[in-house]
């Protein structure tokens, strides 16, 4: 299905921080923001997000979801990537606890999509992960890639980079976190070697927070293979 553009965006930083628990169901639908090449200005793929209700802060709720209701919706989420146009890479969020019981997480029957990316959305909590609990998530993510699904981390920053590269881990991608963007823009030189870091760990460097064009310039003189950010507008696909 084509999608349709999508005429607001939902990321509301100052939006209220209380949520009920599961059992408040919304009426969910899905945006998809565009990964794009920034040295061709090409569509690599899309980030498949939940769009929720304004009054809704998405990152808030998605902290307190049980991991059963995450696992509905990431294989609802998948349904949906194979109706999307092939062309394209699609990404979906994952948290480290999914990795961490990944044989109760998975659906074993269901068949995962050639074009599916997977993104560990809260990376920080790696530097909480005892070693143990850190070999169990790696192995798995080589299990996953070894199928044929890609792996990023997203909301990488320094000090992340820095215990990944520690650590010895090796990933498909690393997606760089806005912020710490906004603010190595300012300094090219540590913003290069932030970059750097990253490209010794994982084959894709994806930078987040892209919102101007000077900011695409920015991170492709850097080093960033890849940028995602408002400057490409979000998409809502025909669901």
């Amino acid at each position: 299905m084509t999608p349709s553009l999508l005429l607001w965006n939902d990321k509301y930083e100052h939006a209220p921080s209380s949520i009920e628990n599961d059992a408040r169901v919304f009426p969910l639908t899905f945006k998809l923001e565009p990964i794009v090449d920034l040295s061709t200005s090409h569509r690599y793929g899309f980030e498949v997000l939940t769009h929720f209700p304004r009054k809704i802060n998405s990152e808030n709720y998605f902290r307190q979801l049980s991991l059963p209701r995450q696992q509905s919706l990431f294989y609802q989420q998948i349904a949906n990537i194979m109706r999307f146009r092939p062309e394209y890479a699609y990404s979906l969020n994952l948290p480290m606890k999914a990795f961490l019981d990944w044989a109760s997480f998975h659906w074993a029957s269901t068949v995962f999509p050639p074009n599916l990316v997977i993104e560990i959305q809260d990376a920080v909590t790696f530097l909480s992960l005892s070693t143990a609990q850190r070999t169990v998530v790696y192995k798995t993510i080589q299990h996953i890639e070894a199928l044929g699904t890609p792996i990023w981390m997203d909301d990488a920053n320094e000090e992340l980079l820095i215990a990944f590269i520690e650590a010895n881990w090796q990933l498909s991608g690393i997606k760089l976190d806005k912020n710490t963007f906004w603010t190595l823009s300012k300094k090219p030189g540590r913003l290069q070697q932030t970059i750097q870091w990253g490209q010794a760990i994982a084959n894709r460097m994806i930078v987040e927070g892209i919102e101007t064009q000077k900011h695409k310039e920015i991170a492709l003189q850097a080093g960033a293979e890849l940028g995602q950010g408002y400057l490409w507008p979000a998409i809502h696909p025909v669901q």
